[in-house]
């Protein structure tokens, strides 16, 4: 049952905000007809000051909107304040604007914000008027969108590794688990460092931490200039990647370059030598080489991902033969899974 106004306007807060669409936020108010009065129309603004934008509706199509404020100033008011009395026998269908956006029910709030700013600006507050199966469903306040997008980026924040300021676990599932349901092509590329632990018990903590920023700064800077990818930090040595199949291999040989830049700085006068001495897993002193990548590339192109959990199950296997394959060579490798099923 649709409702007249918009005194119980709430947007849910809830952690589940970071899985929402557009749709969860709206607001069902009951729209005017095509045949409906400026009078009807003018009532339920003075009815509801909340009440921000009123969709129109042809057997439940929205064909206009009405815009409180300018309604009331060119409709009601008009030029010379006579605009109610010149236009009283108007039905709204003569005065209505054309929709500035009707947005689908699905879309997310990332996608919504961003078809908004293209708005012109005297549009640009306009409450947004939602759609589901192609009929009209509800309208979203303005300010009911920017909560839930600010509540969502502060969650997304405290997710965030401290360290690399890249998004954690949650950002990660949420991204691959939303590629999954839109059934996008997709590769994950999960990038760790070779021999970190024996790096940081030689070096110290503090090289360590500096070791994981620079690849943190590479990846952050890697999504900036491709926006394409979306980078994240499990924790730890551990990173991933999500880019489209076809850019996945390029992606990781620029990672492995990037980094590779850094080792003279990393190493210091061990970088000459190409080695250090340090204590392995058992305690005993071993010769390391230099600090590498093993990248482990999985991809939905070939077979059916049915989530994070499945995917993850999968790159066990990959992300091992990638660690084998490094300590074999001794330097950064690239392994991609060639599996179907």
């Amino acid at each position: 049952m649709l409702t007249n106004d918009l005194k119980d306007i709430k947007c849910n807060l809830e952690p589940s905000i970071l899985d929402i669409s557009i749709g969860d936020i709206a607001v069902q108010v009951q729209p005017l007809s095509k045949s409906s009065t400026i009078m009807e129309a003018f009532l339920r603004f003075m009815k509801d000051e909340k009440l921000g934008l009123l969709p129109v509706v042809d057997d439940s199509i929205v064909i206009g909107q009405v815009q409180r404020n300018r309604f009331l100033e060119n409709t009601v008011l008009g030029r010379f304040g006579y605009g109610i009395h010149l236009n009283s026998k108007k039905s709204i269908y003569e005065v209505m604007e054309q929709p500035t956006f009707i947005i689908d029910y699905k879309m997310t709030l990332e996608d919504a914000s961003l078809i908004i700013q293209k708005r012109e600006l005297r549009n640009i507050y306009d409450d947004i008027i939602i759609s589901k199966d192609n009929g009209y469903y509800g309208i979203v306040p303005i300010n009911v969108l920017l909560e839930a997008i600010t509540q969502r980026a502060l969650i997304i924040a405290k997710d965030a590794n401290p360290l690399t300021g890249l998004p954690g676990n949650w950002a990660l599932q949420r991204e691959i688990e939303r590629r999954i349901r839109c059934k996008c092509i997709f590769d994950v590329c999960y990038i760790d460092i070779n021999h970190f632990k024996p790096y940081n018990d030689y070096y110290g903590f503090e090289k360590g931490d500096r070791v994981i920023s620079s690849l943190g700064m590479i990846l952050r800077k890697l999504a900036v200039d491709r926006g394409e990818i979306f980078v994240g930090h499990i924790g730890g040595d551990d990173f991933i990647i999500i880019a489209n199949s076809e850019n996945s291999w390029n992606v990781c040989e620029m990672v492995i370059r990037n980094f590779e830049e850094f080792l003279p700085s990393f190493h210091g006068e061990d970088f000459t030598r190409g080695y250090y001495l340090s204590k392995n897993r058992n305690g005993n002193e071993e010769l390391f080489k230099l600090l590498s990548l093993s990248c482990a590339i999985v991809s939905n192109e070939k077979r059916d991902i049915k989530s994070f959990a499945h995917l993850a199950s999968i790159a066990s296997e990959v992300k091992a033969e990638a660690k084998r394959q490094s300590r074999i060579k001794g330097t950064s490798v690239i392994v991609r899974d060639r599996r179907s099923e």
